[in-house]
């Protein structure tokens, strides 16, 4: 992403490479058949980003004999701060105008990881899937960025040490060993934690090192014969197309994968500019030119623009996407032609010479100030919203429901029954504290995706020799909270056997965190634990459906049920009972995020009884008809037959998209130990 230097020329195909580059990633982005894997366009960048900056640092010490480290540092600030701060504000005011205050805030959040460029160490840190978070940040495109002024920090200080006093030649061998250490790291982080290894510098930093490699030997290519330029860039055209087709969201990325777009884009630097014939004149086009100039641009806007457009914009993807890319276009021309080329050209205050380092600080200043002010903005329409729901409930008392987990379908009811008649959310509800309203906040012993075991520690009644073990994925460990006060009050240990996405059947299932051996090897622990605990009665439990892979061309329906029914008879062998619980629909939107809706009332909180999970319990019930086990359907403790209310008195059910709180679990479970009906 990063802008060639004003005073040096500019080489076409390296431009036309940048508009390649920025498309793949759009197009990967916008969902384009085809381009699923176009996110290496990122990687790209990163070769022609190295390749740009360490030309420009060995070219002033050929000149002067040094590197200016202010120099170097004011020219980034011009080129990088000005747009990379106008869409970080820009973005950050829609937000604050359109969205929920749980939105707004997280949004801040990483609007500030971005202005330090540490959006990578935020991402990894949350533990972000690039490829499978459902509601991605919109600063989550700034990752890249942070990589690239990290590995800035760094770089011209080393060639500051080591060009001026030694060889280019040595100066290559110390660039070639960092990319085989950077290099090695990526292969083995990427198997360990690929997610902290897409965001990682160290992973990435050998793709910008070879780069710089090519900008040592720049000189020798140019005395290649004439034919084979065209031939290396043609192969690197064809790298660069095999990249985008055969990568996706299930290849583990960057690791040794990533060489090959990045070799790719090193082969086409190497064929030489637009000068030469074949692909580099190919790539001098001037619409590729057009595009490559105002790439960084296109590169900030495409992201905000495409995830806040399908947020908000309820039309056809066929519709909606082309408008979105023409926004797109429209905001990166402007951006370009009225912030980018009046910085780089020193036409604005503080574009030029040192007076340009303070653009740093002011940076940062602006988005803290506007980050501050979206969340203030935010805070005050909760507020208010709350106040008028005082005055309506003093209006209307009998529309609080209290919820005693005695009669939990009656109020169920009567709340969605409320909510259809206008019921304002109540104000007291304990918003702030949703997030530590979740089972694995309280119950420490269960499986995180990379673990396939964990330590054992038992609930309920602790002292008591009948054992029921509830074993299941977090669907089952949402109801864990009510387990253990059935079993304090009835008298049996409950011992949990819990995993993190992966569920108890014999159903393929995985996600990009845990590969599918992982699961497996889980399930024989976890069976193996199971039979020698020699458990009164076994609970299952598992999320229906969702993240059920296809294997052999088979429907996931029956994939599921096999799995089921395999599994619940296997389970029957060892304890007398087997009780198999329903599985409970997933909200159309988070709880938090709905809650903290400036206009939300009970009503737009409202989510249907529908979803794969809810679609799965029909096939259950099919599934274990002949093993014995029981099917125990708690819908009825969430949902009525057609809606699922988020809340209920003052209290909230589920605390993300489609599990319960802790508070609701508790509260509802004298009535979930009924429906379990044990036999002690």
């Amino acid at each position: 992403m990063t802008r060639p230097h004003p005073t040096a020329p500019k080489r076409g195909d390296i431009q036309g490479l940048r508009a390649v580059a920025v498309l793949l990633v759009i197009f990967a982005h916008a969902g384009f058949p085809g381009f699923a894997g176009g996110f290496i366009g990122v990687d790209v960048f990163f070769v022609i980003s190295g390749f740009l900056i360490t030309g420009l640092l060995l070219k002033e010490v050929d000149r002067t004999g040094r590197v200016s480290i202010t120099g170097f540092y004011s020219r980034r600030a011009r080129r990088i701060l000005p747009a990379a701060t106008l869409v970080l504000v820009a973005t950050m005011a829609v937000v604050a105008l359109s969205e929920s205050l749980t939105r707004i805030t997280s949004t801040a959040t990483d609007a500030r990881w971005s202005a330090v460029f540490l959006a990578n160490v935020r991402f990894a840190r949350e533990g972000t899937d690039y490829f499978a978070d459902a509601e991605p940040s919109v600063f989550q495109h700034y990752w890249s960025l942070a990589v690239e002024e990290q590995f800035y920090v760094v770089w011209p200080l080393l060639i500051l040490l080591l060009a001026a006093r030694m060889s280019r030649r040595a100066l290559a061998v110390v660039l070639g060993t960092i990319t085989l250490a950077s290099l090695a790291w990526s292969v083995h982080l990427t198997a360990s934690d690929p997610i902290a290894a897409y965001f990682s510098s160290f992973a990435r930093a050998h793709e910008l090192a070879i780069g710089g490699l090519l900008a040592i030997v720049g000189d020798r290519l140019r005395k290649w014969p004439k034919p084979l330029p065209g031939v290396i860039g043609v192969l690197g055209l064809l790298g660069l197309a095999v990249a985008t087709i055969t990568i996706d969201a299930q290849t583990p990325f960057p690791g040794w994968q990533a060489l090959v777009p990045v070799l790719a884009t090193g082969a086409l630097i190497a064929a030489g500019d637009g000068e030469m014939p074949g692909v580099g004149r190919l790539l001098a086009l001037r619409p590729l030119q057009w595009l490559g100039d105002m790439s960084f641009s296109l590169y900030l806007w495409h992201w905000p623009v495409l995830i806040l457009g399908e947020r908000h914009l309820d039309w056809s993807t066929w519709v909606r996407t082309p408008a979105l890319l023409v926004i797109t276009l429209a905001l990166s021309a402007l951006t370009h032609r009225f912030v980018e080329v009046p910085f780089q050209h020193g036409r604005l205050p503080l574009s030029k010479g040192r007076p340009a380092l303070a653009l740093w600080p002011i940076a940062l200043v602006t988005v803290l100030l506007a980050s501050g002010l979206a969340v203030g903005h935010g805070e005050r329409a909760i507020a208010e919203r709350e106040q008028a729901a005082r005055d309506w409930f003093d209006r209307n008392p009998t529309a609080l429901v209290t919820a005693d987990g005695k009669s939990t379908a009656k109020d169920v009811a009567k709340a969605v029954r409320w909510a259809e008649r206008g019921a304002p959310l109540p104000p007291e509800l304990d918003i702030e504290g949703l997030g530590d309203d979740v089972w694995n906040r309280e119950y420490k012993c269960f499986a995180t995706w990379k673990k396939d075991q964990h330590e054992l520690c038992p609930v309920g009644d602790k002292e008591a020799e009948d054992v029921v073990v509830l074993w299941g994925d977090s669907h089952a460990a949402q109801w864990l909270p009510a387990l253990d006060e059935v079993g304090r009050e009835e008298g049996f240990r409950v011992v949990p056997l819990l995993k993190m996405s992966c569920g108890p059947y014999d159903v393929p299932q995985w996600l990009g965190q845990m590969p599918r051996e992982v699961c497996e090897d889980y399930r024989a622990w976890a069976r193996a634990q199971i039979d020698e605990l020699d458990p009164a009665a076994v609970v299952l439990g598992a999320r229906g459906l969702r993240s059920t892979r296809l294997v052999d061309g088979r429907e996931r329906e029956d994939l599921w049920s096999e799995g089921v029914r395999t599994t619940v008879a296997d389970v029957a062998t060892l304890t007398p009972q087997v009780k198999v619980l329903a599985d409970n629909a997933t909200r159309t939107s988070s709880a938090s995020d709905c809650l903290t809706q400036p206009d939300a009332d009970q009503a737009t909180c409202l989510s249907p009884k529908a979803g794969p999970e809810v679609d799965s319990n029909p096939l259950t019930v099919e599934a274990i008809a002949d093993t014995g086990a029981d099917f125990v359907d708690i819908g009825p403790l969430v949902c009525t037959d057609t809606t699922c209310p988020l809340v209920v008195g003052d209290q909230v059910v589920y605390f993300d998209e489609d599990h319960i709180t802790v508070t609701w679990a508790r509260t509802v479970a004298t009535d979930f130990g009924k429906l379990l009906a044990l036999r002690l």
